[in-house]
């Protein structure tokens, strides 16, 4: 069993805007959601984004399964806003970013551990 992400670097919170659709005038509403207990990280790591395409991330947020809360389906919340034709933005000590890929991260046991959400 994996340990859970240290409490001390736990110490941000997150604001999550996800895309439910649009108003009557075309202009994309969102579902607003403040995690806390999450660490951002930044990287320079490339990723394919859904058009097979390389991208660059500009951080990592990572989401522990046991002490960030809200406990939130990021994946599908990162489908739905795609659905809904918009995307996920987070937002961390006054950067906005959006939300690229969602990975979950589980254990032996298949019991999630955390998600890791690469931002640009």
């Amino acid at each position: 069993m994996l340990a859970p992400i240290p409490a001390r670097i736990l110490r941000t919170t997150a604001e999550v805007d996800v895309c439910t659709g649009v108003d009557l005038y075309q202009n994309q509403t969102y579902a607003h959601y403040t995690v806390q207990h999450v660490h951002m990280q930044p990287t320079t790591e490339i990723r394919k984004n859904k058009t097979n395409t390389d991208q660059q991330l500009r951080s990592v947020l990572f989401v522990d399964a046991r002490r960030s809360t809200p406990h939130l389906d990021w994946p599908a919340l990162l489908e739905s806003a795609h659905e809904a034709g918009g995307d996920m933005r987070v937002t961390v000590r006054g950067q906005t970013y959006t939300v690229m890929t969602v990975d979950a991260l589980r254990e032996a046991d298949d019991d999630l551990h955390h998600y890791e959400v690469g931002c640009v």
